[in-house]
């Protein structure tokens, strides 16, 4: 055969034979934070359905339990080389210990103050004066940043440690349980006890949970091994919250057969509501919200450490190992070369046409100066939200707020501080509403704000909650000497038949408070 026959059957070959990157495999552990349950759902189902293995990788997956070794211990012995912990593994970075966070499954945290019913306990303030069991530090520290937020002196409140023992609620040993909202809940559903959960991120309180970490160490020398490691689990997560029967049936029969199936539904419910997988992408980490968590340890005198964390997060843009790309190019440099530059260019193109078409998108829906949606990216999101609410047969309710009075503050001061109240006045609301909730900026001074999971006395608490933040807080614009006070009026109304006829009747509600004097909240209430 001459050397260009040879040539044309070899460029047949090569493109019509599939290439698939192949990895020499590498042995990992992975050391989860509990026992296993659904908690843990993603790694299950990366193992069973092979993401692990496509990634080159053999994973042993390590449970942990009441007494199981410190996860951050196992990745600095290196029992382990991937772990789950919570939110306060921030601290161990800011006390120097060598951990990278690669992923935050949880976007909220599943822990609560869990209450009778018959105790007639429903907010935190009515926690004084009555034991309470907790989790040890820094495990509580939404339910001591809670506490400290509404300004409840700690020696008004008689906290014991946990027993992990939900039977201390039921007979009556302690007022308040600080358990997990995908557990303990179930078991008084089962024994037909009526509850009431006082939820840290209906405080403004949101942290992390079940964050995947790796080591420093092993970051820096195979950053690859790290990669596919987390790609295959998000890909197990994902896979879960998508197919959340067979998930379950897979734990019950292979990883947790103590639990009933029952329970481990009930689970997968409430963890996918702390993983928001319509709403947020699976493992997405915000910079900014990591050092608010960090801050909030720091105020609370859980650690002594005030480190810049913006080394704690994985970067996924590390050199890439082309060791193997050098050996292919070895053996088919001639149609390499002919073809990568065509290749390369079309790519360019491609990503920057990508990133254009999604900074519009990303302008077409966003409030320019506070950064949260505008009218219209409230619009396109807020019909999904409904969907999901009806789907599950949850109450939601809206929103609809007013600044008292704001065109003083321009016509006073100029639109510079305006616009400086506003974007305050913007952080102030958010921070009071969880992350699934929607907010908006809809006018100058007006905002929205949709509440899914939520009934009216709930987003009563929360509104009210909101007017005392605002009128409260001091505006403190640079250039001016003085203090800006400001009050907002707010129009509540359950969504009952449809967002507008809901977005009507809190419009109406607001304009009775804005005629009754403003600074207050009003609740539609329909005609018998």
């Amino acid at each position: 055969m001459n050397a260009k026959a040879w040539l044309t059957r070899f460029s047949l070959v090569y493109f019509l034979t599939p290439i698939s990157i192949v990895y020499a495999v590498d042995e990992v552990t992975l050391q989860l934070r509990w026992y296993d349950q659904f908690q843990f759902a993603g790694y299950y189902m990366a193992q069973e359905k092979g993401f692990y293995e496509e990634q080159g990788i053999k994973v042993n997956i390590k449970p942990g339990g009441k007494d199981a070794l410190n996860v951050v211990r196992a990745l600095l012995n290196n029992d382990a080389q991937f772990a789950v912990s919570n939110s306060a593994v921030v601290i161990n970075y800011m006390e120097g210990d060598p951990i990278l966070a690669l992923a935050a499954i949880g976007q909220t945290s599943p822990i609560v103050w869990i209450t009778l019913a018959s105790k007639n306990i429903r907010i935190a303030q009515d926690l004084p004066g009555h034991t309470l069991m907790a989790l040890p530090r820094p495990a509580n520290a939404e339910l001591s940043a809670l506490l400290n937020q509404e300004g409840i002196p700690p020696e008004s409140i008689n906290v014991i440690p946990t027993s992990l023992d939900i039977n201390d609620l039921i007979s009556g040993k302690v007022d308040a349980y600080n358990g997990y909202i995908s557990n303990e809940p179930f078991y008084l559903k089962q024994k037909n006890i009526d509850f009431h959960l006082i939820k840290p991120r209906d405080y403004g309180i949101n942290f992390y949970s079940d964050v995947l970490i790796t080591q420093q160490s092993l970051a820096k020398s195979n950053p690859d091994l790290v990669k596919r490691f987390k790609h295959a689990s998000l890909q197990g997560w994902q896979y879960a919250m998508d197919n959340i029967e067979e998930s379950v049936d897979i734990i019950a029969k292979k990883y947790a057969p103590n639990k009933s199936r029952e329970h481990l539904k009930y689970e997968a419910e409430k963890i996918s509501e702390s993983i928001l997988p319509e709403l947020v992408q699976i493992g997405h980490m915000n910079p900014g919200r990591w050092q608010h968590i960090a801050n909030v340890y720091n105020d609370l005198d859980m650690t002594k450490e005030s480190k810049d964390i913006s080394g704690f997060i994985f970067n996924e843009a590390v050199p890439k190992n082309y060791t193997f790309s050098i050996f292919v190019a070895s053996i088919s440099l001639v149609l390499l070369v002919i073809f990568s530059f065509a290749i390369y260019h079309f790519r360019r193109l491609s990503l920057a046409l990508k990133a254009s078409n999604q900074e519009l998108a990303c302008i077409a829906i966003s409030d320019p100066l506070t950064g949260i949606m505008n009218r219209r990216g409230f619009m396109e999101n807020a019909e999904r939200l409904l969907s999901l609410e009806q789907r599950e047969k949850k109450t939601t309710c809206l929103m609809i707020l007013d600044i008292d009075y704001f065109k003083k503050i321009n016509d006073q001061y100029g639109h510079q501080i305006g616009d400086f109240c506003l974007i305050e006045f913007t952080e102030i609301v958010q921070s009071c509403c969880r992350l699934h909730d929607l907010v908006a900026r809809i006018g100058g001074e007006e905002f929205v704000i949709l509440l899914g999971d939520c009934d009216t006395e709930q987003a009563r608490e929360k509104a009210s909650y909101i007017i005392k933040r605002i009128r409260e807080h001091q505006f403190k614009p640079n250039g001016i000497n003085e203090t800006i006070h400001l009050t907002v009026s707010i129009g509540l109304a359950e969504v009952k038949n449809g967002l507008m006829q809901a977005w009507q009747q809190a419009d109406e509600a607001l304009y009775t408070v804005k005629n009754s004097g403003r600074d207050g909240l009003q609740i539609f209430m329909s005609s018998l």
